[in-house]
């Protein structure tokens, strides 16, 4: 990171640590929130984390990067928690769980907040995240490797959660994964991984007959791009490997941009007769951004943004905590670039604008906002500080 960036990062790392950042954090987890004090959410970032540096450095901006991290580190806990539930159901406390793949552990701060630790099991092939996910959230550790057949953890598991590896495997690793993570699986085990799908391949890239596409790139630049890039593939592509890791054909299911409304997720069973039906009922909860945030000299807070369930389509209002005070703003802008990108004529108006008048000479301000659909899933939109003039 450049000197600017360093210092974006000290500064994001004061404002997370701070009880209410992780107030504004828990409000949105339904799971949690209510059940554990503010203070109680670990909200540490590692130096390394990729997933935050990639967002610190598109955004040149905290407040953005920070919002955009939690909320699909939120967005993965809800997702993996309703698969989870489905097959083991939400009382058993005996259920052992592997994030494999675990990066820093953007699922595990919440994860280890939900369950029992000593059932839950991370690895990683980048050592430093190990060590930080085992003294942050208390975990155990599996060093994982870049050979699958050396990946030897000496037990197996009842659900795997492999959130992004997919999306960055050639062909050969794809299936070898495939291969020892379903081995790894007890017999009522349960498989889910992401995949990012080649409909997200630009219109000028040709999908090969193998139906999957890797480019030696990826946000990560201390992994080997031999063995980790960035992947695209389709679903037969996706369904062959299955049958070749399995050794015959099995039911599976996917869920369409389940992990932050971008790759697919597909489950699969080691059991051929466990009924996946129930997921049809999976919950993209709610989602949205806020792309205009100024605080003028005059005093004059100006926010304009966009939000909608991506199950249910447009939603009332937006809420907006200023300095601690709510403000509600209605959703009634037109936004024909929300309703293009998802693909769905109900975001037509998923807009939203909200000026409110501060205070002249007024230089910064705590900002909170949210989208929450009638059921109560809330997105994080914003959380952080508004400087005047940025």
């Amino acid at each position: 990171m450049n000197p600017t960036e360093l210092s974006l990062l000290e500064q994001s790392r004061a404002a997370c640590a701070s009880t209410e950042f992780k107030a504004a954090v828990l409000s949105c987890c339904p799971e949690l929130s209510g059940k554990i004090a503010p203070n109680d959410l670990n909200t540490t970032i590692h130096s390394n984390d990729q997933m935050f540096t990639h967002s610190l450095h598109h955004h040149q901006d905290a407040g953005a990067a920070q919002s955009q991290y939690f909320n699909i580190s939120l967005q993965q806990f809800s997702a993996m928690r309703q698969i989870q539930q489905h097959f083991f159901g939400s009382d058993r406390d005996d259920v052992s769980v592997l994030d494999f793949a675990c990066g820093y552990g953007r699922l595990l701060r919440f994860l280890s907040l939900a369950m029992p630790r000593e059932n839950l099991f991370a690895s990683e092939l980048q050592l430093d995240a190990l060590t930080f996910v085992a003294h942050e959230f208390g975990v155990t550790t599996l060093p994982s490797h870049a050979d699958p057949q050396q990946f030897q953890p000496g037990r197996q598991f009842d659900f795997i959660w492999v959130a992004s590896l997919f999306s960055h495997l050639p062909e050969s690793l794809f299936d070898a994964w495939l291969v020892r993570l379903i081995d790894m699986l007890t017999p009522n085990g349960v498989l889910c991984f992401s995949v990012r799908d080649s409909s997200l391949l630009a219109s000028n890239t040709v999908l090969p007959e193998s139906g999957i596409v890797y480019e030696t790139r990826s946000e990560n630049a201390d992994l080997d791009p031999d063995i980790y890039g960035t992947a695209y593939a389709s679903e037969s592509f996706v369904a062959q490997s299955l049958q070749r890791a399995l050794g015959h054909e099995q039911a599976y299911f996917r869920l369409r941009k389940a992990l932050a409304q971008e790759q697919d997720l597909y489950i699969v069973a080691k059991d051929p007769a466990r009924d996946l039906s129930g997921l049809r009922e999976f919950r993209h909860g709610s989602w949205g951004w806020v792309d205009i945030r100024t605080l003028s000299q005059s005093g004059e807070l100006r926010l304009q943004g966009w939000a909608g369930s991506l199950d249910d389509g447009a939603l009332e209002n937006v809420d907006i905590v200023v300095n601690g005070k709510r403000h509600r703003c209605p959703i009634d802008v037109p936004r024909q670039d929300v309703s293009e990108a998802f693909a769905d004529e109900r975001l037509k108006k998923s807009g939203w604008d909200f000026r409110c008048e501060i205070g002249a000479g007024t230089q910064e301000v705590w900002l909170e906002v949210t989208a929450q659909t009638a059921r109560g899933e809330r997105a994080l939109l914003y959380v952080g500080t508004i400087s005047a003039g940025d």
